[in-house]
C-alpha cells in the first residue's frame, strides 16, 4: 500500500540522518581517542528491596522494551536502570541488543546478567554514545573486542579495554538534541503505522481507491 510504503521510506531517511549526524560529530577536529575505561561506569549495585517498584525492562534490536520475563530467583540483583543509562544483553550484543533510559523514558530495572553503564559527567553524553554505539561505528567496535563469535559474551571488563572517538561534549550534546528531534519523529510515524495496521483491508482499498 502507497501510504505504508511513503511512511517506511520516511522512517528510512530518518535513520539515514541519525548516520549523517554522528558522522558529522565525528568529524569535528577536536575529535579524540579515549579509553572506554575513562568514558563510562559500569552499573554493578542491585536494586535491593525496592524492586518491586520498578517495571523489568530489557535490550532488543529495536532498543528498548519490557522484558518478556519477570524477575528471577534474587529480585534484588536487579540492575537499576535510570535516565542516562545505557545498558545491553552481553549474549546479543553482536545483533543490536542495546537500550537507553532517556528523558522522557521511565526508570527500570533489568537483569543481573545483562551490562548497564553510565557515561562519565563532563566526558561522554549518554544520548550519543548511545547511538555511536548502534550504529555501524559500534558494530566495528564491538566485533573488534568479540573477536567475531556471534555468542561470546562481551562484559564490561572487556568493553573497557577498548578506545573510541569521542568528539567534544559540546558536539556531542548538540548532535543528542537532534537525535532526540528524530526519535519523537520516528513515534509519530511509527504511530501511524500502527494505525493503518488496526484498519481492516477492505477499507483500506476503498479510501486509497477514492470509494470511501
Amino acid at each position: 500500500m502507497e501510504a505504508r510504503t511513503a511512511l517506511a521510506a520516511q522512517l528510512e531517511s530518518l535513520n539515514a540522518l541519525v548516520l549523517a549526524l554522528l558522522r558529522e560529530s565525528l568529524a569535528d577536529a577536536r575529535t579524540v581517542r579515549l579509553p572506554i575505561r575513562d568514558c563510562l561506569r559500569e552499573v554493578t549495585q542491585g536494586i535491593g528491596e525496592h524492586w518491586r517498584e520498578f517495571p523489568v525492562l530489557g535490550a532488543t534490536r529495536s532498543g528498548l522494551a519490557s522484558a518478556k520475563e519477570g524477575v528471577g530467583k534474587a529480585p534484588g540483583r536487579y540492575k537499576p536502570v535510570r535516565v542516562g543509562t545505557v545498558f545491553y544483553n552481553p549474549m546479543r550484543i553482536l545483533l543490536g541488543s542495546i537500550a537507553i533510559i532517556d528523558e522522557d523514558d521511565a526508570p527500570g530495572i533489568t537483569s543481573p546478567d545483562y551490562v548497564a553503564m553510565t557515561a562519565v559527567e563532563g566526558a561522554l553524553h549518554p544520548l550519543w554514545f548511545y547511538h555511536w554505539f548502534r550504529s555501524p561505528h559500534g558494530a566495528e567496535f564491538i566485533k573488534s573486542l568479540t573477536r567475531g563469535a556471534v555468542r561470546e559474551r562481551l562484559l564490561f571488563n572487556r568493553l573497557a579495554q577498548g578506545e573510541v572517538l569521542v568528539p567534544p561534549l559540546p558536539v556531542q550534546t548538540a548532535c543528542a538534541a537532534s537525535l532526540r528531534e528524530i526519535k519523537r519523529a520516528k513515534k509519530q510515524i511509527e504511530s501511524r503505522l500502527a494505525d493503518l495496521e488496526k484498519l481492516p483491508a477492505a477499507l483500506l482499498r476503498a479510501a486509497f481507491a477514492g470509494d470511501a
